[in-house]
């Protein structure tokens, strides 16, 4: 093989060799180095002509270590639908460990609060974002600030992708009627659907027919599929979406 030959091969694996670090093959991914929405802050990013915030959505569940805080007794959160949610620090985790939830701008009653703060956070999701906080002697940790709870209607499990649904304005004189934007949380996904299943849930008819109001209103929160229902006409597929469970927002004050 000739020098020039052995050249351009070296060349050749330096450049395979930057590109499969660019994809993650790195030990650790820092949330600066992707391009990609500031996922932590849940107003930085709308889907253009949408109302519907659809980025900040955390599930939590409790810290029960037995260390010094603000190191052990905060919160474990992660962001719905993704597989690794940015920290503090910049470094994408499984989950991101807060110090403390920050519930000073959520505008609820004091009873609504002690209901969603009692919640072993099975059934509750908080739209916020993490904010730096110095501790002396222990440097800084993340704290998640909260805009907006929301509770689930049943006590039914969680299964399939997390979405908002939300009536787009459109008006059909015929069915299928796409009048449903389905936009995936913490990601910029957004489609149509055109009818809507909340049966499955086990929900009331009050929870349902609140479920209904928010559609068209601020939009659903709720987890499910999404199904192709095909009929005669093979040009009319029908879209729906089938929710496993819902979650109605707690009103503010």
């Amino acid at each position: 093989m000739s020098k020039k030959s052995i050249y351009y091969k070296y060349r050749l694996i330096l450049l395979l060799g930057a590109i499969l670090a660019s994809f993650g093959f790195d030990p650790k991914t820092y949330a600066q180095d992707i391009s990609a929405p500031d996922t932590t802050d849940s107003v930085a990013v709308s889907v253009k002509n949408q109302d519907f915030p659809q980025w900040g959505y955390y599930t939590v569940r409790r810290d029960f270590r037995k260390c010094v805080s603000p190191i052990c007794g905060g919160y474990f959160i992660k962001q719905v639908n993704l597989k690794a949610t940015p920290c503090v620090d910049g470094v994408f985790r499984e989950e991101c460990y807060v110090s403390a939830i920050d519930w000073s701008s959520l505008k609820v009653s004091a009873y609504e609060l002690a209901k969603i703060q009692n919640d072993d956070g099975s059934r509750v999701i908080l739209r916020g974002n993490i904010v730096p906080v110095e501790f002396p002697g222990f440097g800084e940790f993340g704290n998640l600030r909260v805009k907006e709870a929301f509770v689930a209607a049943t006590y039914a499990p969680t299964k399939g992708t997390f979405v908002g649904l939300k009536d787009n304005d459109i008006r059909c004189i015929t069915t299928p009627c796409f009048s449903t934007d389905q936009l995936v949380l913490n990601k910029p996904n957004i489609s149509q659907v055109s009818s809507i299943d909340l049966n499955q849930t086990g929900a009331t008819r009050e929870q349902i027919q609140a479920a209904t109001r928010e559609i068209f209103g601020q939009g659903l929160i709720t987890v499910g599929r999404t199904e192709a229902v095909g009929n005669s006409d093979p040009t009319k597929k029908d879209v729906k979406f089938v929710a496993r469970q819902f979650y109605l927002k707690v009103k503010p004050n």
